[in-house]
């Protein structure tokens, strides 16, 4: 369009000089050639100039364009870039907001575990409690005449030895679980310190979010699993040991009514009730699988009952009741066998107690005892078995006593 616009112009001035050259009109003083010749160098001159403009033109419009998508190239990597990033620490915000929940359900973990710590003391303080009165008790027996009743009297003093030995057992196993549950609040406490660090750390991990958060994550997943499986491992031993004080208390209380009832029983009627059958027989130092029975080798004192009796007692471990009655049955056992180890009472073939021992270290034992009044009918049988394998030790340290008391 540019070009046309140029040659209507020439076509135009030809035209207008044409027009004065006509012979009605005079012509001008100046040459015409020489104003053709400028004006046609003006044009061309007007020509290339515009030319040349509108080839800068377009080079500057071509180089805006380029400027341009280079422009929009960038802008789109920023946003993709920050794009990225937003998503990185969103993912790490959730991340540090499930590790302080795990935090705060290790913390009420640990609470719990404290409150059944406290309970427990407060169960093993109203034992030693019952104990003291047991020994009132005792001592106030202490004043019956007779040696039958005194027989039977020392037979109840031995135990409540044995009960208080056992008791001493007790508060060391409870002085252990005190010391792990401190060493636990240790563990626990490193922890807490070890999550304060890492979220000191953050700022660091986040300028190289692609590299280091999911190895610092399962790093801390995993310390955090240990400590669960610790904190559980602890409560199922709470447990157990809870379990095991119920059923000593049980026992306990079950044998403090028995000698309840011994007491209620008048002078008189006691000594005709009471009979001379009474035997104690220790037991054999050896290592009993699960399920055989202890053997009682070694006879300590023995009153009523016949040879033949008294050997299969020993050969076997049997006790066979000759004469119905009541009698009193004490057992103690010592073992130094770690882990929980349990003692099952039978009568004629089937359980009808059972007492646990529980050892924690290597160097330590326990003595795990029963004491029980049961009616026992003609060829009655009573026997001890070990429920896993277990050490047991013998002669004095491990006995077992059967005293009729009446018909």
């Amino acid at each position: 369009m540019g070009f046309s616009c140029v040659f209507s112009v020439i076509y135009l001035f030809l035209a207008c000089d044409g027009f004065l050259l006509d012979d009605r009109t005079n012509p001008a003083t100046t040459s015409g050639s020489l104003l053709i010749d400028q004006h046609f160098n003006f044009l061309i001159n007007l020509i290339m100039t515009e030319q040349q403009s509108r080839s800068k033109l377009k080079q500057h419009v071509e180089r805006l364009e380029q400027e341009l998508l280079a422009t929009k190239q960038g802008v789109t990597d920023l946003y993709h870039t920050s794009t990225i990033n937003n998503a990185t620490l969103e993912r790490e915000a959730s991340s540090w907001n499930t590790l302080y929940a795990k935090y705060n359900k290790l913390d009420t973990d640990h609470n719990l575990l404290k409150l059944n710590f406290d309970k427990l003391d407060l169960k093993h303080s109203n034992l030693e409690n019952y104990t003291k009165a047991l020994e009132h008790e005792v001592a106030s027996l202490q004043q019956l005449k007779g040696v039958t009743e005194l027989q039977t009297i020392l037979s109840v003093r031995n135990a409540t030895k044995i009960l208080r030995e056992e008791l001493k057992i007790t508060y060391n196993s409870l002085n252990s679980v005190r010391n792990e549950a401190e060493a636990r609040k240790q563990d626990f406490i490193a922890l807490l310190y070890k999550a304060n660090a890492i979220e000191q750390k953050l700022e660091f991990y986040f300028k190289a979010l692609d590299n280091n958060i999911y190895n610092v994550s399962e790093t801390i997943q995993y310390k955090q699993n240990q400590t669960e499986l610790e904190v559980k491992q602890i409560q199922h031993e709470i447990q157990t040991y809870r379990y095991n004080q119920s059923v000593r208390f049980k026992h306990f209380q079950e044998n403090l009514t028995a000698v309840e009832g011994i007491q209620n029983v008048s002078t008189g009627e006691l000594n005709l009730e009471i009979n001379t059958m009474s035997n104690r027989v220790c037991a054999k130092d050896k290592t009993y699988s699960g399920g055989s029975i202890i053997l009682f080798p070694f006879v300590k004192t023995r009153d009523g009952v016949s040879d033949p009796n008294m050997l299969a007692f020993i050969s076997s471990g049997m006790f066979k009741c000759e004469k119905a009655g009541l009698y009193l049955i004490s057992l103690f056992l010592m073992t130094d066998t770690q882990g929980h180890v349990e003692f099952h009472l039978y009568k004629n073939g089937g359980i009808i107690y059972a007492v646990l021992s529980s050892v924690t270290t290597s160097s330590s034992y326990q003595t795990s005892s029963i004491l029980v009044l049961r009616h026992l009918k003609k060829n009655d049988t009573i026997l001890i078995k070990a429920g896993q394998d277990v050490h047991v030790y013998g002669s004095i340290y491990s006995c077992i006593s059967f005293l009729q008391l009446t018909n």
